[in-house]
């Protein structure tokens, strides 16, 4: 799969991060049963700093687990963490959800905003929270979309993309996935 080659305003990724386990039973909810994961080493070698315009955003969903990692992972893709905030999951009745964890049961997820340069920022009023039901395993908000944009300027790229979007650009090996989910 060939990686991008123009330049991008914003990067947004969701990293198919490796997880431990403890049990069989994790094996069944983790990452690993849904789709193919990568160490932190392989997705650090993806040529991300080469698709970064020199005044660019990185929106990366990390986990509280992988905290450290995906900080360390912004950093070596060339980008300074600056901020960041949480997607408060909701069931289909509007609860909130009862996620995995190792010590807390996660009710939410973490985003990331690092940057390059000196990317504008047109839109200074935006909560860090979105609140938004959770669908398949790891398919985020589509509202997420609509975040990004009224804060910054592409191009847009999306990293590890499973649906598509137009005006973005879109890579990884699952791009299209729910592109009829997204569509009803």
């Amino acid at each position: 799969m060939q990686f991008p080659s123009l330049k991008y305003g914003v990067i947004y990724a969701d990293p198919p991060w490796q997880f431990k386990t403890y049990s069989d039973k994790g094996l069944e909810k983790s990452p690993q049963a849904h789709y193919g994961c990568e160490s932190l080493d392989e997705i650090k070698r993806i040529p991300v700093e080469f698709a970064a315009d020199n005044d660019s955003v990185c929106f990366m969903w990390a986990t509280f687990p992988m905290l450290p990692e995906a900080i360390d992972l912004m950093k070596a893709w060339g980008f300074t963490y600056k901020s960041g905030g949480a997607w408060h999951k909701k069931t289909k009745h509007g609860k909130t959800a009862f996620g995995t964890g190792y010590v807390f049961r996660s009710a939410t997820e973490l985003f990331l905003v690092g940057t390059r340069g000196k990317p504008s920022i047109n839109n200074r009023s935006t909560r860090n929270l979105i609140e938004a039901q959770v669908r398949e395993h790891s398919r985020k908000p589509d509202c997420t979309y609509d975040l990004i944009e009224g804060l910054f300027d592409g191009p847009y790229l999306e990293l590890f993309a499973r649906q598509t979007r137009p005006g973005w650009d879109a890579w990884g090996n699952e791009v299209g996935k729910f592109d009829a989910e997204a569509a009803e």
